[in-house]
């Protein structure tokens, strides 16, 4: 599921992420990196992370500060009350668009499955 550029409704999923994991404290940009790779099962691109926290500071979801540790200069990150109201404000569209996302999902396997049969013959 490489893309050159990400689509819409995919950074919007990764910044509804990245608002969750930080919901209870927070965490240096390499470590949301990791766990948002974790949660796709793919490697974002290089700086993908860092220009999306970008973003979402300058939207007034997340603030950042810089913070020593292990003799190291770290960027951390947490969520603003802007933030936590962004991602509550999106359970509902949640609710009604996941079980359309799964029939979609489902419908793309069936074509997907029923044109690899007709490439076999």
């Amino acid at each position: 599921m490489r893309m050159e550029k990400r689509e819409r409704i995919f950074k919007g999923v990764i910044t509804l992420l990245v608002l969750k994991s930080i919901w209870d404290g927070p965490k240096h940009g390499y470590l949301l990196e990791n766990e948002i790779n974790t949660k796709l099962g793919e490697k974002l691109s290089e700086g993908e992370i860092y220009s999306l926290m970008k973003h979402m500071e300058i939207r007034g979801f997340v603030r950042s500060f810089t913070m020593m540790e292990n003799s190291r200069m770290r960027r951390y990150y947490e969520i603003t009350e802007k933030g936590k109201e962004f991602l509550i404000k999106h359970r509902h569209a949640l609710e009604v668009v996941s079980p359309l996302i799964n029939e979609i999902s489902d419908f793309i396997k069936e074509k997907a499955n029923f044109f690899e049969g007709i490439a076999k013959q």
